[in-house]
């Protein structure tokens, strides 16, 4: 289906037949739905932004009525999702939301513009343009609530318009951009980007007198509205034109000067150089994951952190993603950096150490630094550098650049350490099981942590992808299914995979699968590596000590869900220093919680894999009845 609300809401089906028989409060529901696709609105929220301060005797009432007429008007069932929470709506693979492709054009226009290609930048910001409709937004309703959304949206939309401006000027397009940004300059008279634009189209076209007009009439406005001065980007180039005579930086574009071919076939002198920066702007992460919810204190946390970054500071800003297995701490990385990706113009890499995974080895410092320059710059025979040439190859290429850096799956400091940047305009983001308070030390890393969502956000995660392959799950069920995979993301992605890949078996079997605790890993099993609970809790046990492995076991086979480290000892017959250190080691590993001094706990999952383990490991059956 294609989804449009840039301008009059349209709803397209297939086909292409519209959809034109919805009532004027349906269309502004899904208008607000379609703006927080992939998320979960409440209900409280819905009625604020459909209503404003003229809210019905009973909103929730009016709400579902409102919902029901539009699914009746509309084929967008298995899109919708409702919820004691609230309501949302789930794109399904295919749908285009005409948002998303003006989002995604005008972050391709920025991309061309730092490379340089301003007739690529002009083109991409025409498309983006034209996404949008006339009236714009007309469908939104002008609510308190949703005001400064469609203030947002709007100054989106301005900026591109500025941008697109800005790349004509550079292709020498000053005569033809006049009557436009004549025309902007009468509709939006406070933004002095626009009169900048159109004072330097007008000193170009010859027309020196009528610039040096035109800027003493936006300073009258600016002074007569808001009593201010013209900003300093605007003045410099007043002055620059009050100057006169030749000024480089107001001429016109010079085209490009042909090479002459027998200049071109001249061979170039040979020498060793050290690898020239990257021609291109690497943008290396992977694909923003499609359902993520919830995170939202963590999320500002980093956001906090990554605005706290100077040029003046001696070393990038560093940021440890810690958690157990399963936890989604790549889904949070991934989010968070595709968030602020457009703050660092130089681009982005992506590092997977592969620490804990199925393969038998990490990756190293030399492959890793290979895989993330090699697209970039010319690089040296394998045998012929050193772990520590490789390091100083990658700082010296990132030096003086603004790039962020993703680590995934990292297993200590020491094998990040060497991937660290020296510039202090980069941003490393960095996931690992294991509490990597090493690069606190060295490199002031904020930490954080991530624990289970909450229960309201685990639901929502899982309804949204039972939604997303056309399944629904009733309150009670969601619930039962949320509180048998213990609230930990992977195990409700794994278990929404297990539902949707069996289409002919009732949703609500899913829950009666999962009551049986001895079986609870076997269902929780998505047939590969990566979407097997067993196997992301293995990659764990097996970087254990032999200690803290017999620890483990010793725990789960006593089914212990809280201990002191005094009773662990005892339990496993070990001194009281010994199990301290083996419970911290548990702790670092993010296998067990101390949750309190001395006192730790087992989350569901983890303690029933423990037990699997020593019924697996000891020789000793496991004691059923000891709490």
């Amino acid at each position: 289906m294609q989804f449009a609300i840039l301008g009059s809401l349209t709803v397209r089906l297939a086909n292409g037949d519209p959809l034109e028989n919805m009532r004027p409060r349906q269309r502004s529901a899904l208008c607000i739905l379609l703006l927080n696709s992939e998320r979960r609105v409440s209900k409280r929220y819905l009625a604020d932004a459909l209503w404003g301060t003229d809210l019905p005797s009973d909103p929730g009432g009016a709400l579902r009525s409102n919902f029901y007429g539009l699914r009746k008007a509309t084929p967008i069932k298995g899109r919708l999702q409702t919820g004691r929470d609230g309501y949302g709506l789930a794109l399904h693979e295919g749908d285009v939301l005409d948002l998303h492709r003006f989002q995604s054009l005008a972050q391709q226009a920025r991309a061309a513009q730092l490379l340089g290609d301003v007739d690529a930048a002009a083109r991409l910001c025409q498309r983006a343009l034209d996404t949008w409709g006339d009236p714009p937004l007309a469908d939104i309703p002008a609510t308190p609530l949703m005001q400064p959304v469609i203030s947002e949206l709007l100054e989106h939309r301005h900026a591109v318009q500025e941008s697109l401006v800005d790349a004509r000027l550079a292709l020498g397009q000053h005569h033809e951009l006049l009557p436009f940004l004549m025309s902007l300059t009468t509709a939006q008279p406070l933004r002095e980007r626009r009169w900048e634009q159109l004072i330097l189209a007008l000193y170009r076209c010859g027309r020196r007198a009528e610039a040096l007009d035109t800027f003493t009439r936006a300073r009258r406005l600016l002074a007569e509205d808001y009593g201010i001065d013209p900003g300093g980007s605007l003045q410099h180039l007043h002055q620059l034109i009050l100057a006169g005579g030749p000024m480089p930086s107001l001429a016109p574009p010079v085209p490009p000067q042909r090479v002459h071919a027998d200049a071109a076939r001249e061979p170039r002198p040979q020498c060793h150089e050290v690898p020239r920066p990257p021609v291109g702007v690497p943008h290396q992460l992977p694909a923003e994951p499609r359902h993520f919810i919830g995170r939202a204190a963590e999320l500002r946390v980093l956001t906090d952190v990554a605005n706290e970054m100077s040029p003046v500071d001696s070393s990038p800003v560093v940021s440890v993603v810690c958690g157990p297995p399963g936890i989604g701490k790549t889904a949070f990385a991934l989010h968070f950096a595709h968030k602020i990706a457009d703050r660092f113009p130089d681009g982005q890499l992506h590092i997977d150490l592969g620490a804990f995974s199925p393969a038998t080895d990490s990756v190293s410092v030399q492959q890793a630094i290979r895989s993330v320059l090699a697209p970039l710059i010319s690089l040296p025979e394998p045998h012929t550098m050193t772990p520590a040439a490789y390091a100083n190859l990658y700082r010296t290429t990132l030096a003086q650049r603004q790039m962020l850096v993703l680590i995934d799956n990292a297993y200590d400091s020491a094998q990040v350490q060497p991937l660290i940047p020296a510039t202090p305009q980069c941003m490393v983001v960095i996931t690992s099981r294991r509490k990597l308070t090493g690069l606190v030390t060295s490199h002031g890393a904020h930490l954080t942590t991530l624990d289970v969502p909450s229960r309201a956000e685990a639901e929502a995660l899982l309804a949204s992808r039972l939604a997303a392959g056309g399944l629904d799950l009733d309150g009670a069920a969601l619930a039962e299914v949320t509180e048998a995979c213990a609230r930990l993301p992977l195990a409700l992605v794994i278990a929404a995979t297990r539902a949707v890949a069996r289409p002919m078996v009732p949703p609500r079997h899913l829950a009666e699968e999962l009551q049986s605790e001895q079986n609870r890993l076997n269902v929780l099993c998505g047939g590969r590596a990566s979407g097997d609970i067993r196997a992301a809790f293995s990659w764990s046990y097996q970087r254990l000590t032999g200690a803290e492995a017999r620890m483990f076991r010793v725990l789960g086979a006593h089914r212990i869900r809280d201990i002191t480290a005094a009773d662990a000892g005892r339990l496993a017959d070990v001194p009281a220093l010994a199990a301290m250190q083996a419970l911290t080691g548990l702790a670092h590993a993010h296998l067990v919680r101390e949750y309190a001094p001395k006192r730790y706990r087992f989350d569901d999952l983890v303690s029933t894999y423990a037990a699997e383990k020593a019924r697996e490991e000891e020789d000793r059956p496991p004691d059923s009845t000891t709490p």
